[in-house]
């Protein structure tokens, strides 16, 4: 969404572009290993489930295809930080599917995450207001010329 709005309002060189795109696959990246996680201090739940759930949570903006979100898995699952169990659904009607729950490692990461998370943003919000302020001075200056 903010790719296509930022090449229909300017038209920046195509290596901003790439490296735009590169930043914010890798920020989706470590974003979706930390939904997935913390969908799973919840509840054990699997992979279709916690896709519809990602979905759901970003209003639409975060679609995880199966080719996504079940690499994912294996590889949080691989890390140690969730486990799968096959269970046979509750109906006793349809295919077997693999709960996932978050390990004691992972809710120790997760802790980590949230913590990490929260620092972060926080000093990149003190950013943006300073930024912000230069900005919101710039324009009542330029105001006060055009008077």
């Amino acid at each position: 969404m903010y790719l296509e709005e930022l090449t229909m309002t300017e038209t920046p060189p195509d290596k901003t572009l790439d490296k735009l795109r590169e930043w914010t696959r890798e920020i989706n990246r470590g974003i979706l290993e930390f939904w997935v996680l913390t969908l799973l201090r919840q509840e054990s739940l699997y992979g279709a489930r916690i896709s519809a759930l990602i979905d759901d949570m970003s209003a639409g903006r975060i679609q995880m295809e199966p080719g996504t979100i079940y690499p994912l898995l294996n590889r949080l699952s691989e890390k140690g930080w969730i486990v799968g169990d096959i269970k046979v659904r509750s109906e006793g009607r349809g295919p077997m599917r693999r709960y996932y729950r978050l390990t004691k490692d992972g809710d120790l990461l997760l802790q980590a995450m949230i913590d990490h998370y929260f620092d972060t943003y926080e000093a990149l919000f003190q950013l943006m207001a300073s930024e912000f302020q230069s900005v919101r001075k710039r324009l009542s200056e330029m105001m006060e010329e055009t008077d």
